[in-house]
């Protein structure tokens, strides 16, 4: 979601139009929101991380793909709910 987030900032176009949903459907619709809302959210915790007073660009930058790794990897992610597949293991 965040590659797509991505590509449709660079190409100015809806998530949803790159995938081909229908144009102008409450599915689309929902579908750009969702998408939105995710890349917001991870871009403005990565760019928090950025101005941490941290010692030069490089680390700087260090930090933030840091936190950009931690966020699309899930491990830090709260376990709120039991993992389904958990079950049939």
């Amino acid at each position: 979601m965040w590659l797509l987030y991505l590509q449709s900032k660079d190409l100015a176009q809806l998530p949803s139009l790159l995938l081909g949903l229908t144009p102008g459907s409450y599915e689309a619709y929902c579908f750009d929101q969702a998408v939105w809302y995710f890349g917001s959210q991870v871009q403005h915790k990565v760019e928090k991380v950025g101005h941490k007073p941290v010692k030069g660009e490089a680390q700087q930058r260090a930090a933030q793909e840091r936190e950009l790794k931690k966020i699309l990897d899930g491990k830090d992610a709260p376990k709120v709910y039991a993992d389904p597949a958990a079950l049939f293991g």
